[in-house]
């Protein structure tokens, strides 16, 4: 399945466009702050849970991650400023980026222990679990 952004006021605008590559209202072509939904991959082990979202660009300093009531948050954002602002551009893609996602946890992980790093544009986050207490044995003895 797939999920796709869908902005109604673009979709009748574009409609009427009759050269969509040098537009007379460039400001159609994108939002000011794009706002992207990461594709993730979760995976587990025995000992942990393993997320890894895309996040091109950024480095890990654009990143934020929080553990709040079991809900995993993964916020980036990143300005990409030009120097040439007074260039006459005839489409300019190049903006601020940024999104956001929630996950909710497992109980079974262990959220002191969550740790991320990113490494070429993709964000790993893992997600240790809590150590189970197996249960203790207790031998039955037949009193004489």
């Amino acid at each position: 399945m797939s999920l796709v952004t869908w902005h109604p006021d673009e979709t009748l605008n574009r409609f009427f466009d009759t050269d969509r590559f040098f537009n007379v209202n460039p400001s159609r072509w994108h939002r000011e702050t794009e706002v992207l939904l990461p594709k993730v991959n979760v995976t587990e082990t025995e000992s942990s849970f393993h997320l890894e979202a895309e996040a091109p660009g950024m480095q890990d300093k654009d990143i934020n991650i929080e553990v709040h009531n079991s809900v995993l948050t993964i916020k980036g954002h990143k300005e990409n400023k030009s120097d040439k602002e007074k260039e006459n551009y005839h489409i300019r893609e190049f903006s601020s980026q940024s999104f956001e996602r929630s996950f909710r946890l497992s109980d079974r992980v262990d959220t002191e222990k969550v740790s991320a790093h990113i490494e070429n544009g993709i964000l790993k986050v893992d997600l240790p679990k809590h150590e189970q207490v197996r249960p203790q044995k207790i031998e039955v003895q037949t009193k004489s």
